[in-house]
């Protein structure tokens, strides 16, 4: 029995049981792909997959419990070249980040812009997508690390990093009644014709469940997906809005009456999410501490549940690797440590 195999198994399940499918994906021959799975299937005296006239149509009880087993030996082995190129590496490999609109317009130029510059070698990948659909992208390996908001913590193979609140604010124009208050109500914002999201969006089933469950009713004008598209019709004068706070600015939206209404709706949270079981190099966890500072490398290990390996970088390129001395040790002859 081979990682070889193993890894054959699991590309297999991952293109649906397609068998030519998995041979272009791991780049070699679906002749090939068919041998090593014979091979595993004789070596464990059991089938694996079912086929029919040459086609593979289920995976069996066996196979479901064999690669479940696999997964788990196939993510550490991957985990040990992770470590390896972290180490040899010296900042680079790759960064494929997995985002919705809101953050990839507003929470991640400054960072992403900062990232490019201290790790020029790393490859940088930022992929756009609805916030349900990023969980997958990162357990299929697609993206590394995932930023949403509202994702819930039942999300098997994944870890969610601490979170930061994100605020809501009204915006109106300036020459608005609300323009004069300070506070506002629901009730308040129920009286006038709201420029909203799609409720089909997230943030637009937040706003009209809030709404209802206080028995009122929001009276929309314009539905959208587009935080600058709902600014530019609240600018001439179309309606009200409730958009995420990070979404304005001063310089560019001065036309704009702003009041913070966090406390009027449930708390949304900005959240990090990671597989659980993928070491993090360390541009990755550099990277989330540009998002959210205080936030690091140790800290994020412990969240994975992954020891941290402390290595001196300047012997890992020479025979016989040693670890930095930890100084609680007067030996200087310890193993790697490891917290």
């Amino acid at each position: 029995m081979t990682l070889r195999q193993l890894r054959y198994l699991r590309e297999i399940a991952r293109q649906a049981l397609n068998i030519s499918a998995a041979a272009a994906a791991l780049h070699t021959s679906q002749p090939g792909v068919s041998r090593q799975i014979q091979l595993l299937e004789r070596e464990l005296g059991l089938e694996l997959l079912v086929r029919r006239r040459n086609r593979v149509h289920a995976m069996t009880p066996a196979g479901h419990a064999i690669l479940e087993v696999a997964q788990r030996l196939l993510n550490e082995a991957d985990n040990i070249r992770l470590v390896a190129e972290d180490l040899r590496a010296e900042g680079k490999g790759r960064l494929a980040l997995a985002t919705s609109h809101l953050h990839a317009r507003y929470t991640l130029p400054a960072p992403l812009k900062a990232f490019s510059l201290r790790y020029p070698d790393v490859r940088l990948h930022v992929l756009q997508a609805d916030a349900d659909d990023i969980p997958a992208l990162i357990l299929s390996g697609e993206a590394d690390i995932g930023m949403s908001t509202e994702l819930t913590s039942d999300r098997p193979g994944l870890a969610l990093l601490p979170s930061v609140t994100l605020r809501r604010s009204l915006i109106v124009p300036g020459d608005h009644p609300l323009a004069s208050r300070r506070r506002v109500t629901l009730e308040d914002i129920a009286r006038y014709p709201l420029v909203g999201y799609h409720q089909r969006s997230r943030g637009g089933q937040i706003i009209a469940r809030t709404l209802r469950e206080q028995g009122l009713e929001a009276r929309y004008v314009v539905n959208a997906s587009d935080t600058d598209v709902i600014k530019a019709y609240v600018a001439e004068g179309l309606g009200i809005a409730i958009v995420p706070s990070i979404a304005l600015d001063h310089a560019t939206d001065p036309h704009l009456h702003v009041v913070d209404v966090t406390h009027l709706f449930p708390r949304s949270a900005m959240t990090i999410s990671l597989r659980r079981d993928a070491y993090p190099p360390r541009h990755l966890t550099d990277f989330i501490g540009m998002i959210m500072p205080g936030l690091g490398r140790e800290a994020i290990h412990a969240a994975l549940g992954l020891p941290l390996v402390v290595m001196d970088r300047a012997s890992v390129s020479r025979p016989g690797v040693r670890a930095v001395a930890d100084p609680r040790r007067k030996s200087q002859s310890s193993p790697p440590a490891v917290r």
